[in-house]
C-alpha cells in the first residue's frame, strides 16, 4: 500500500488504532500465504506502482536467481514455473502493471487496480463494501478494470463488511484472505477442491452471504 510497509517498524510505521495509524498491517497476510507454503517476498519499497522495473519485479528477479544459486539456501528448492502477485491499494496498481510479465500464472488485488494492458494468468479482485472515501467508489473502479479481461478468467468480488484495511485484520476466515489463498492453491498448487469456490453457476462465493460476486466473465461459469 502507498506509503506502508510489510511489517511494523517502530516508531515510524505501526499500527495503532487509537491514534489512527495503520502502517505495517501486511504481516498476518504473509505469514497465512506462508502458511499454506508459499513463498512470500514483498517489497520494503513505500511506492510499489513507481519504477523500471518496479519494485516487486526486482524481488522476483532477485528470488529466482537465489534458486540456481548452488550457495543460496533456496537453491532448487523453488517451483520457479507456479509465481503468483498479489498487492493491496497502490500494491494491486502494481500487480496490474506486472499482469503483462508471462512468468505470473495467478494474480490477485484487494481495494487497488491499474489498466491491464496485457495478461496471461486468471486474476480475482476483491474490494470492500465499506470504502466510502474514494472517487470513483473502490468497487466501481474495480469493475472498469475487471472487465476489461477477456482472454483470462477475471472475477471481483465485493467483501461487503470491509472497509480499504479492515480486511488484513480478518483472519484465515475473512472473505478476502481466504480468497486470495484459495485463488493461489487452485492455480498455483493445482487444489482443485478450490475450483467450487470461484468457478461454475453456484460457486462458493456466488452465495456466500459476506460478499456479492460485481463481475464474472464468461471463463468463470464453465
Amino acid at each position: 500500500g502507498h506509503t506502508d510497509n510489510p511489517e511494523q517498524n517502530p516508531p515510524d510505521c505501526v499500527v495503532s488504532s487509537a491514534a489512527n495509524k495503520w502502517c505495517g498491517q501486511y504481516l498476518p497476510v504473509m505469514q497465512h500465504l506462508a502458511s499454506h507454503g508459499f513463498v512470500v517476498i514483498a517489497s520494503l519499497s513505500t511506492t510499489t506502482s513507481r519504477g523500471d522495473p518496479l519494485p516487486s519485479i526486482t524481488g522476483l528477479n532477485w528470488l529466482l536467481e537465489q534458486a540456481e544459486d548452488s550457495k543460496s539456501d533456496y537453491f532448487h528448492r523453488l517451483d520457479t514455473a507456479h509465481i503468483g502477485a498479489f498487492g493491496h491499494s497502490e500494491g494491486g496498481m502494481a500487480t496490474c502493471m506486472m499482469a503483462k510479465d508471462p512468468r505470473f500464472k495467478a494474480i490477485s488485488t484487494v481495494s487497488g487496480t491499474s489498466k491491464i494492458t496485457e495478461i496471461h494468468a486468471p486474476a480475482v479482485f476483491f474490494c470492500g463494501g465499506k470504502e466510502t472515501n474514494f472517487d470513483p467508489p473502490m468497487c466501481e473502479g474495480n469493475l472498469s478494470v475487471a472487465n476489461t479481461i477477456t482472454t483470462q478468467p477475471s472475477m471481483l468480488i465485493n467483501a461487503i463488511d470491509a472497509d480499504h484495511g479492515s480486511w488484513a485484520y480478518e483472519g484465515s476466515g475473512g472473505v478476502a484472505i481466504s480468497g486470495f489463498a484459495a485463488w493461489f492453491r487452485l492455480h498455483l498448487m493445482g487444489d482443485t477442491a478450490q475450483r467450487k469456490r470461484f468457478y461454475g453457476e453456484g460457486c462458493t462465493f456466488c452465495t456466500d452471504r459476506r460478499a456479492k460476486v460485481l463481475y464474472r466473465n464468461d471463463l468463470m461459469t464453465q
